[in-house]
């Protein structure tokens, strides 16, 4: 059962460079590489590469994932590239690609990515529209690659990206935005936004 052991490394991956244990999310992630070449797990493994900032590594999987005919692993091939050149700061590029991948193929995560990108770009209001539509659909949030693998950890964080982006539109109201996350993470002691939050919100 290959895959389903590299879709437990990848998120195993994904938890210890959430949690800073940067040497363990790379091994876990190269576990999951080893156990299956799937779409699905080339994506999660490419993107805790760029949150490693392990920027050639993931760029030889978006190269790979965009090298493909159909048109879902070259959607997922191009959000890469976007979080890679906004890893760089680059938040321009990351905008262009990523809005190509959305224009090949409408993903939730494809709309995440494009809104954090719009973010730090100072794109407030094209960031919340793009939040605003994960939050219509959050639904698919709860299985992104329709394989019958629960995902539903992905769809918290669009709170306090929003938050962000209602913080800097000086909108009333944006500190509970920022609860909501508080409401379902809240009690973490590991999550790196919850400290961040009750900063922002003077907690």
């Amino acid at each position: 059962m290959t895959d389903n052991a590299a879709r437990k490394y990848a998120a195993l991956g994904n938890i210890e460079e959430l949690q800073g244990h940067n040497a363990a999310a790379l091994s876990d992630t190269g576990k999951a590489l080893a156990n299956s070449q799937s779409v699905p797990i080339k994506f999660l493994a490419a993107s805790t590469y760029v949150d490693a900032g392990e920027l050639a590594k993931a760029q030889r999987l978006a190269t790979s994932l965009s090298s493909e005919l159909a048109s879902e692993p070259q959607a997922y091939g191009k959000i890469i590239e976007g979080m890679i050149a906004l890893k760089r700061k680059d938040a321009r590029e990351a905008v262009k690609q990523i809005t190509a991948a959305n224009n090949l193929l409408d993903t939730w995560i494809g709309r995440f990515e494009l809104g954090r990108a719009y973010l730090e770009a100072g794109a407030f209001t094209e960031a919340d529209s793009e939040f605003d539509q994960c939050l219509k659909r959050r639904g698919e949030a709860i299985e992104l690659f329709d394989d019958n693998v629960p995902t539903y950890a992905y769809f918290p964080p669009v709170y306090f990206y929003q938050g962000r982006v209602r913080e800097g539109m000086k909108s009333d109201g944006f500190a509970d935005i920022y609860k909501t996350y508080l409401s379902i993470r809240g009690q973490s002691s590991e999550d790196p936004l919850v400290p961040e939050i009750r900063h922002r919100i003077g907690q």
